[in-house]
Parts: C-alpha cells; sequence; structure tokens
C-alpha cells in the first residue's frame, strides 16, 4: 500500500528563530508563553517520512530520531507487522501513527515519552481484515507503580518481564501497565537505584527501589560541567541532601556542618537571619578574606544565604587546587558549587514543604542563685573591709529592699522568650522534551529569643529549560528574595545584673534604671533599651542568568552565560531620646543605603569526543567578563524634636552628615581545561586560569593559575580482578596554584579626604591624604597546594570511603606594616606574608544493615588542620621573618592564636604571695602585682622561663584551632519509618570566654554583678581554681583574664529527625502522590566543660538555641 499525507505548517523556521530572540528578550513573556507550553500536549511533533515497503522497525527507528520517543514491544509482538510505504511531510505524531498502524494487527498507547505496542483485540469475524491471533489465555494485565525508598515515585523506570523483550517505562507518576503471564518475573531498574526484581503474583503491585550503594556513577557538578565521580582527580565533595534539609534554616551554612571532610563551620550569629563563617582547609589569608567562593547555578553569588534552602539539589565543594584552579583569583579559600532544581519531563508535580520549629535556649547560664549571690557580695565585702559587715551595708536602695522582703528575679527568664520558625514552600516541577519548567516560592519568619529580634523573608525562583531545535536551547532563570531583619540594640548582659533587682516597678511599669552595688549607682534595665531601640535592615536581590546552549557539532558545543544581579540593602537605626544613649543627644537616627549591581557574560566553548574507545577527551574554553558596581550612603542625625518618625524622619535631624562612596570592580578572564581519559583506568587533568583585577596597580593586574591532576583507577587492572573485596580502589594526585584577590578597590591608590580648615576669617575645604601610604606593587595572595587522596570501595560497597593528605603554601599574603612618624603615613599593606596549611581529612561510610525492611548505615568525617605563620610581613636586620607582637602574629605559630601568661593555681598565705616572683621578694624591680592586693586568695602566675620574676618573656602563645573536628552521622531505615541522628565534634580548641574573667567591671569574681558560678577562695574554703572575691571601687581581683582562656572542645547531638512516609495504598487514596511527616530536634544535647551559652557563642552575641521542628512534606 502506498499513503500520502500533508500538513501546511504554522511558520517558517525563520520565523520560530526571530520569535525566540525576541522572547529572549522579553523574560516575562518567554515564561509565561513556556509554562502555557508546558501544560500542553506533546503529540504536536511532526513526523516527516518517505519511502516504500519499509519495515516497522526501521519507522519506528526513524521516529524514535525525529522525535526522542521510545518503542516498547515484544518482539514477537511485531513478527506479523507489514511492511509500509509512506510520505508523510511534516504530520502531528499522533496522526501519523493512527496512519502507520492503520491496517496493521497491532496497536498502540502514548505514556508519556514512550509509545507502548500491543496486539490488536480480535476482530470481527465478517471482517475481511488480517486478524492477529488470539493472545495465549495464560497473559494478563499487570499494573503497578515504582517508588523510592520515601515513597516518591520514579518516572522512566524500566519495567521487564524477565527474558524477553517485553517491558514498558514508569509514567509521571510512577505507574505502569504490561501484559504478562501471572507468574512472570518483573525486572525493575532505575538509574542510581538497584535493580530490583519481582513475581508478579497479582495484577496490581507496588515496588520500591534502594537508592545503589556505589557512588562511582554519581554525577558530580564540578566548575564548568559534571563528571561521574568515578572521573574526577581533584578533591570534591557531594553533600547529602537528605541530611542537609533536615535542619531547618536559611543558613545554609548550617546545613553542610559536618557533611564534608576539611569545612569547618562556625556559628557567628544565633539571631534570626544569622550567618555562619565557613573555612575550607583553614585559615590561609592574615590580612584578606578566607571565606570560599560561593557558586550558584554557575554563577558567583555574594551571600550563601541568597538561596531558599528547597529549592537547592544538590551541593559540591572544591577543595585542591586541581579542582579549584578553573575559578583562579577567587578560588584560594575554597569553592562551593550550588545547584538547583530544574524541571523534568512528566506532567506537572506540586510539591508543599511546612513545617514549625519552636526554640528555647541550648543551656541556662550556671548563675549564683539569690542566696549564692547574697554569700558571694558578703565575701567581697569582707575582702574589701577585713571583716564581715551588715547586710544592710552590703545591700542599699532598692536591691536592699528586695533583699529585705526575699524577692528575687531571673534575668534570663525576664529578658528571653521562646523563639518561633514557620516556613511554607509550594514548588511546581514538569514539563515535555522541548519545555522544562521548575518554580518554587517561600515564606520564612523566625521571631528570636530577643523580643525586637525577628526574621522574615520570601523567595521565588523560576528555572525554565527550553529547546528551540535539535542544535539550540535556552536556559533562563529568575529568583528573587525580599527580607527584613530587626536586631536587638542592647547588648546581651543581663546575666550579670543582680537578682535582687528587677525590670518592673511596684505598678508592673518598666523602669530604667536597676538598683546597682549601693543607693548612688544604677544599672541600665535591658528591656529598657530593647524598647527605646529600633534596628532594621531590609534587602531585596534580584538575579537573572540566561544561557544558551548551542551544539555546534557532535562533539562542539558552544554556551553564553550572562548574569544580571541586583541587590538593594536599607539599613536603619533609631534610638528615642530615652534611650540610655540617645538621650544626651536628644535623639540618634543612622540610615544606609547600598546598591550593588553585577553583570557577568561568559563564552565558553567544549569539545567531548574519544580518539576510540580507549582514548576519551573533553577540552574546555571560556573567556569571561565580571563587572560590580557599588554605591553606599551613609546619613547620620542626632537632636530630633519627636521620636514618632523613627529614622524615616532623619532629615528632620537638628545636626545631619551625609557620606556617599561609589566603588568599581572588574574581573577578565580566560581559562582552559583539558581532561583526557585512558582506557576508564588512567585519568588526567589540565587546567590554566589567567585573571586581570582592577582592584591591582597597572602592573600587577594579571595572574597566572596552573593545576595537573592524575588518577589511577587501580581495582580496574587486571591485576586486581580476582580481589574480590575491593570494589573501588583509586588513587588521585594534584599539584597548582589558585589566588586570592580579597583586596578593597583603590588600595593601591592614595586616598584623599575633605578637611575644613581657617583660612583668614572663611572656613574653606582642604585636602588631607590618608593615614595608609599606598603600594602600586600590590598583588594576588598565591596558594599553592599538593594533594593525594584515595577514594575505596570495599565489600561489595559495604564500605566506601575518601583520604585525603594535602600541603598548601600561601605566599604574597596582604600584610600591615607600620610605618615612621616622620613618613606622615602611619602603615602600609604589603605583600609579606606567607601561610601554610598541612592536614589529613577522612571520610567513610558503612552500610551496616540492608535488606527488604532494614537499611542502617553510618558516615563519619574526620578533620585534622595543622596552620602557621612562615611570614608575618615584618623582618629582623637580617631580613629573616620576626613576630609581629603588636597585631599577634607569630612565626611558626597559627594565624589565630592568644598571646597570654598562664594561670598557676592561687596563693594560699599572705607570705607565699609576698615570696613569689610577683612580689618585692621575687628579685622584680616593681612588683608585678601591687602588694597592697597580693594576698592570700590572689591569683598566682607561672613564671615560665624560671627567672624568678614575672616579664613579658614569661608569656606563651595557644592555638585557638582545634586539634581536629568532625562527625558521626547514621540513618536507619525500617520499612516506611527513617531516623537520622547526627553528631558534631570539635576537640582541641581553646578561646577567650570572659564570662569567666572580668567580664561586664568584674562579672563573675568581683559580686559587684552576678556571674557564673564558681568555686572561689575564702580562708574557710582554700580553692586552688578562682580567686577571693572582691568589691572595691568595682574593680575585679587581678589577672582574673587568666582565668579566661578557656577549652572549647565539644560533642553536639545536632540533629535527630524521625520520619515516616505514608503508604501507597493509602496515598492513592487521597490522590496524593507522597506524604511525609517528620519530627526533628536540633541541637539536643552538648557535652562540653565551656561555661558558655555554647563554645561557639560570643560575649554579647545571640544565644545559641536548641529547636523542635514539625514538619510535612506533601506531593500532587
Amino acid at each position: 500500500m502506498y499513503l500520502t499525507a500533508y500538513c501546511k505548517s504554522a511558520a517558517d523556521a525563520g520565523g520560530l528563530l526571530t520569535k525566540a530572540i525576541r522572547i529572549m528578550k522579553l523574560t516575562t513573556v518567554f515564561i509565561i508563553a513556556a509554562c502555557l507550553q508546558v501544560s500542553a500536549r506533546a503529540y504536536s511533533q511532526r513526523i516527516t517520512l518517505s519511502g516504500k515497503n519499509i519495515s516497522l522497525q526501521k519507522v519506528f527507528e526513524e521516529i524514535k530520531k525525529q522525535t526522542g520517543y521510545q518503542f516498547f514491544y515484544a518482539d514477537r509482538t511485531i513478527k506479523s507487522a507489514k511492511t509500509i510505504s509512506l510520505n508523510l511531510k511534516r504530520v502531528p505524531l499522533e496522526r501519523a501513527l493512527n496512519i502507520i498502524f492503520e491496517d496493521q494487527p497491532l496497536t498502540f498507547g502514548i505514556s508519556e515519552n514512550t509509545i507502548v505496542i500491543k496486539r490488536k483485540p480480535l476482530a470481527d469475524p465478517t471482517s475481511s481484515e488480517t486478524t492477529l491471533p488470539t493472545p495465549p489465555p495464560s497473559d494478563i494485565q499487570i499494573s503497578g507503580k515504582v517508588t523510592d525508598e520515601k515513597g516518591q515515585p520514579l518516572q522512566g523506570a524500566t519495567v521487564l518481564v524477565k527474558g524477553t523483550n517485553n517491558g514498558t517505562k514508569t509514567d509521571a507518576n510512577g505507574n505502569f501497565t504490561l501484559e504478562a503471564a501471572p507468574n512472570a518475573i518483573l525486572v525493575i531498574s532505575y538509574v542510581g537505584f538497584e535493580t530490583t526484581e519481582v513475581k508478579a503474583s497479582g495484577r496490581t503491585i507496588s515496588i520500591q527501589l534502594k537508592a545503589s550503594i556505589s557512588t562511582s556513577e554519581q554525577i558530580v557538578v564540578v566548575g564548568y560541567g559534571s563528571q561521574r565521580k568515578s572521573d574526577i582527580t581533584g578533591a570534591v565533595s557531594k553533600v547529602d541532601m537528605d541530611k542537609a534539609k533536615a535542619i531547618p534554616t536559611t543558613n545554609i551554612a548550617e546545613m553542610i556542618r559536618g557533611q564534608a571532610a576539611g569545612v569547618q563551620v562556625t556559628l557567628l550569629s544565633a539571631r534570626p537571619g544569622g550567618n555562619s563563617n565557613i573555612l575550607i582547609r583553614g585559615k590561609k589569608s592574615i590580612r584578606g578574606l578566607n571565606d570560599p567562593l560561593i557558586v550558584l547555578d554557575g554563577f558567583p553569588i555574594e551571600n550563601i544565604n541568597d538561596v531558599n534552602p528547597d529549592d537547592i539539589a544538590s551541593i559540591e565543594i572544591l577543595k585542591d587546587a586541581s579542582a579549584q584552579a578553573i575559578y583562579g583569583a577567587r578560588a584560594s579559600n575554597g569553592v562551593i558549587l550550588i545547584t538547583t532544581q530544574k524541571g523534568k519531563t512528566g506532567k506537572m508535580r506540586v510539591r508543599v514543604n511546612s513545617y514549625l520549629t519552636t526554640h528555647k535556649l541550648t543551656k541556662n547560664f550556671d548563675l549564683y542563685t539569690a542566696e549564692e549571690f547574697a554569700e558571694l557580695r558578703r565575701e567581697a565585702v569582707r575582702t574589701q573591709f577585713g571583716t564581715y559587715q551588715t547586710d544592710d551595708v552590703n545591700f542599699q536602695g532598692l536591691e536592699g529592699n528586695n533583699f529585705l522582703k526575699g524577692r528575687f528575679v531571673n534575668w534570663e527568664d525576664e529578658v528571653l522568650q521562646s523563639g518561633l520558625i514557620s516556613s511554607n514552600t509550594v514548588s511546581v516541577m514538569g514539563g515535555t522534551e522541548s519545555t522544562k519548567l521548575f518554580t518554587s516560592a517561600n515564606y520564612f519568619t523566625q521571631r528570636g529569643l530577643i523580643p525586637t529580634a525577628d526574621y522574615k523573608r520570601g523567595s521565588f525562583r523560576i528555572n525554565l529549560d527550553q529547546k528551540i531545535n535539535d542544535r539550540a536551547s535556552i536556559e533562563a532563570n529568575l529568583s528573587f528574595v525580599t527580607d527584613k531583619q530587626r536586631k536587638e540594640t542592647n547588648n546581651l548582659d543581663f546575666i550579670t545584673i543582680s537578682p535582687f533587682t528587677g525590670p518592673y516597678d511596684s505598678t508592673g511599669s518598666l523602669i530604667k534604671l536597676v538598683a546597682g552595688a549601693n543607693a548612688s549607682s544604677s544599672t541600665l534595665n535591658p528591656l529598657w533599651d530593647i524598647r527605646e531601640s529600633d534596628n532594621d535592615t531590609k534587602t531585596n536581590l534580584l538575579n537573572l542568568n540566561m544561557v544558551l546552549n548551542y551544539k555546534l557539532s557532535k562533539n562542539f558545543s558552544y554556551k553564553l552565560n550572562t548574569l544580571l544581579s541586583r541587590r538593594n540593602v536599607d539599613e536603619g537605626i533609631y534610638l528615642t531620646k530615652k534611650h540610655s544613649v540617645g538621650l544626651p543627644l536628644n535623639g540618634s537616627a543612622s540610615v544606609a543605603n547600598t546598591l550593588r549591581e553585577e553583570y557577568l557574560i561568559e563564552n565558553i566553548l567544549n569539545y567531548n569526543g574519544q580518539i576510540n574507545s580507549n582514548n576519551k577527551i573533553d577540552i574546555t574554553l571560556v573567556q569571561s567578563v565580571n563587572q560590580r558596581n557599588t554605591s553606599k550612603t551613609t546619613s547620620t542625625g542626632t537632636g530630633f524634636g519627636s521620636d514618632v518618625l523613627g529614622y524615616d524622619g532623619i532629615s528632620n535631624a537638628l545636626i545631619f552628615k551625609t557620606n556617599r562612596v561609589e566603588e568599581q570592580y572588574r574581573l577578565a578572564s580566560f581559562l582552559g581545561r583539558v581532561r583526557y581519559n585512558l582506557m576508564d583506568k588512567y585519568l588526567l587533568s589540565f587546567t590554566a586560569r589567567k585573571d586581570g583585577a582592577s582592584v591591582f596597580a597597572e602592573s600587577r593586574k594579571w595572574g597566572f593559575f596552573p593545576a595537573a591532576s592524575f588518577a589511577w583507577q587501580m581495582h580496574k587492572e587486571r591485576f586486581f580482578q580476582n580481589v574480590k573485596a575491593v570494589n573501588q580502589l583509586k588513587l588521585r594526585l594534584s599539584y597548582g596554584s589558585v589566588g586570592n584577590q580579597s583586596l578593597d578597590p583603590y588600595s593601591t591608590l592614595g586616598v584623599v579626604g575633605n578637611t575644613p580648615y581657617v583660612f583668614g576669617s572663611a572656613i574653606v575645604a582642604g585636602a588631607l591624604p590618608g593615614t595608609v601610604l599606598p603600594n602600586p606593587t600590590l598583588t594576588w595572595e598565591t596558594s599553592t597546594t599538593f594533594n593525594a587522596g584515595l577514594d575505596f570501595g570495599l565489600l561489595n560497597n559495604r564500605l566506601t570511603g575518601t583520604i585525603e593528605y594535602y600541603n598548601t603554601q600561601t605566599t604574597d599574603l596582604l600584610t600591615d606594616i607600620s610605618l615612621g612618624g616622620v613618613s606622615g603615613f602611619s602603615s602600609m599593606i604589603t605583600n609579606g606574608g606567607e601561610s601554610q596549611n598541612r592536614g589529613v581529612e577522612i571520610l567513610l561510610t558503612g552500610h551496616i544493615v540492608r535488606n527488604t525492611n532494614w537499611d542502617w548505615s553510618i558516615t563519619t568525617a574526620f578533620t585534622s588542620n595543622k596552620n602557621k605563620v612562615l611570614k608575618t610581613g615584618i623582618g629582623d636586620i637580617n631580613g629573616d621573618p620576626k613576630d609581629d607582637i603588636a597585631r599577634n602574629r607569630f612565626v611558626g605559630q597559627p594565624i589565630d592564636v592568644i598571646r597570654t601568661m598562664l594561670f598557676d593555681g592561687i596563693f594560699q598565705t599572705d607570705d607565699e604571695a609576698i615570696a613569689s616572683a610577683q612580689g618585692t621578694l621575687g628579685g622584680t624591680v616593681t612588683p608585678f602585682t601591687p602588694l597592697t592586693v597580693l594576698k592570700a586568695g590572689s591569683i598566682r602566675i607561672k613564671d615560665v622561663d624560671g627567672d624568678g620574676r614575672i616579664t613579658d618573656a614569661d608569656n606563651v602563645i595557644i592555638s585557638q584551632n582545634p586539634d581536629w573536628f568532625g562527625s558521626v552521622s547514621t540513618t536507619l531505615t525500617y520499612k516506611n519509618f527513617d531516623l537520622l541522628a547526627d553528631f558534631y565534634i570539635v576537640q582541641g580548641a581553646t578561646k577567650r570566654n570572659p564570662y569567666l574573667g572580668d567580664f561586664n567591671q568584674g562579672g563573675t569574681l568581683q559580686s559587684y554583678r552576678n556571674g557564673i558560678k564558681v568555686d572561689y577562695w575564702t580562708p574557710e574554703n582554700p580553692s586552688t581554681t578562682h580567686p577571693r572575691p572582691n568589691y572595691a571601687s568595682g574593680q575585679a581581683p587581678p589577672h582574673t583574664g587568666l582565668l579566661t582562656i578557656a577549652d572549647a572542645s565539644y560533642t553536639r547531638l545536632r540533629t535527630l529527625s524521625l520520619g515516616y512516609n505514608i503508604p501507597q495504598s493509602a496515598l492513592d487514596r487521597l490522590k496524593m502522590s507522597s506524604l511525609r511527616v517528620y519530627i526533628t530536634a536540633n541541637n539536643l544535647v552538648t557535652i562540653t566543660d565551656y561555661k558558655s551559652y555554647s563554645p561557639e557563642n560570643n560575649p554579647n552575641d545571640f544565644p545559641d538555641t536548641k529547636g523542635f521542628t514539625f514538619g510535612v512534606n506533601v506531593g500532587f
């Protein structure tokens, strides 16, 4: 037979291209149009095919080439098919299929992008058409659903009848239907999951696939591309997103804490909307920044928290020079790659993630109770007067009244409240082969422990992938974030206020001053300044990046990356005329507006091909231009007639000042990378990048950063084939350099200020040079790293892991040096510093139990980093590096150190104190400690050098860095239940704890205020750990600063989460694709000797918290 069909085209190809370009310019219209297209049916694809006597298999192959649709059928099904003659021109797919099967004993069905071929039912006996023999009566129709371990449907999973070609693929909801014998064995497979066989014992079955233990085929995002994990030659860590997202926060740094060896996360502030500090393989820069480069969907961003956690698909961390060198001058401190979710082929899916978290203090301070504080006060007064005094002397004013009446307060209870977090995210994902869409919206609120501290944030994202034709496609990613952060303006010293005071008077009204040490002194009520102040920060961020992909040939492709980013930050502070600071100023206001605009254009050319089956090569060339413009306007004002308008009325200030700063930064880059794969055993990578930055002088703008790496997959060698216990063994070696450009714009130029002066009888403007001498020779900080790594999988990948050793030398560190006054300048920036970081990282995962119902795994990460300064930037007369004591930098010591004398116990008698190295009998010309206070109960300073004197030589250097840090996490799954426990460990860290010294006029040991309870010395209690309390003139006992040196080691149960996935049978009744409920506890238990809210909490900063979360994930 010979069939002909024609279909007139609606538009020619040139018109489509013109329309596509116009749509790129009009982003909003483009996105709306694409959304509509996603919902359209995919059968509009058109077929052009002609020929005579073509076999059905040949027709299927041609349709697959033109549309990408897959055909599934049993070989025996099409044996009776006829050859066919066709002449189809741009005929819609469904119509073309009807024509093809019109006179065949077969029929078809379309499920997403799969065409399933079946036999036709028995024809009417009177029909003259050729009929298909009756199927064997034993075959029945079997339907089912394929999901992952969490009950999420798996689209595109392959379902085959074992031993045949009879099979199909699952649709967007994970459903499938096929015909097979009732006792057939079905083989279900899906990328990244273990292949499973099940017996078709009924007409409806449910299959749950388990994730594959092997990680070698994982796809890992690297700079300007992605690779199989087995092909990676550098040090790259991939974050487990299931564990990371178990923490309810917008702080992405806290999500990745403990997820990767070599990555240290430290909380900067626990206030709502607060940030954390991330260090990758230790501090390298002395003066410059040590923050890693954050790359979101291929584009550098300013703040890691600029993305909604629910939008994240993957996070990778680049740790060695081979992996980092592709980012050159910005990669010295490591690179964190964040990839957001993309649309997938299939019908639209809706996901809802909502949770509610309650917060409270991780722990309360162990303060003196009212009775204990009264005893401390008596002992302190006894020290001053030599004998005990009556309580009417010890307690006066309001303190005295409350003491007599037995009234006291807990200031933590008075100031702090319970915190609350609420987060709601709705996302939509779906698409066709041509158009894929992901969009999400999130609203997040957090109420802090301090009444005026809260954070609100809304975010919106659209990620669109549009295929134009077989060669060209477009990606459009639009995100918008708006937030408002209210900060407390009062410091958090309320724990030191006497318990015999209170924030309210007898009528319940808030009072400004609470009684202090005696009737004539007073202490500010912390709630007063909280009420009488505003401190707000509002941020609006818009990111738009457009990507054009064009396939030049089979192996060559071109990509154009473009980014437009606009961040606007408004800050406003107002202190009323009643505020403790605003009172003498008659009200004070400060307003700042910062606008930062960033543009980036990248041209990327890639070749991915092979010389033959054993030789594969991948080449990437990139040209990049990046520009960032920043303008900041700051206004201050004092003297207000009214507090009503707050900082919005700053223009009404009696004294008003404005300052404006404009900055521009530019970076031009050329880079290339070659990756070579020989026989899938020997892997080589060469990377080179050249960067030119505007922040450096003309002769020093450009830097060159090369790197090379090699990997050997030893387990693929013939001599390893009989070693059954080893599934993977890969050795990696790398060496290379990367840069750090953390220099403020115009630092190489002279800065001139405006200073008015009197000339005659007039005031005229004058110019005054800055105090820093410009240095036109400043250049890049360069970090050169050698890295050796071993990846392994043992015992059928039951035990997998990675061991890394690295040695990083950072040269040309930016340092400040002091200049003599005769120069007219106080200091100058030079490239005189040098540092070293060496360390070992271990990451292990053990799959303890893995069967039908149970799955139990344990993962541990360990990091030990040794950091030291090799050059401080100054030298001796011979040019050798020497210590810079003024800036706390010491050759051979870590960057972060404490220089201090050492506590050596408590003097037990007056004679012992006077005869010590601190007294006149110790040989010092002037006693180190005044003899009037050098008595029994005083602190003894250690005579380190043993010369009988306490001098500067008795100072020692103590590292603040931990000896090691790591994590242990375990995941246990039983049927539909899952349990996660995650521990974070820091050992050997040291820091100052001011709460143990003279914090806020004496704090703990002076009894002027309350503090942490300690075992202090009295004649009746000769303590050897803490001195005798003192009360004189508001001074603490001498040298209490030595007591602040504290061990900050701790072990914390960071996350304990229990979840339950609703069974599929219930989901079908509820018309849902997935439903998971969970409860999570964060920072539940902390084991430490450090006396504070937590070892990471800084004095006067927001207290650390623990939280309890109740959440639900719903899929439709």
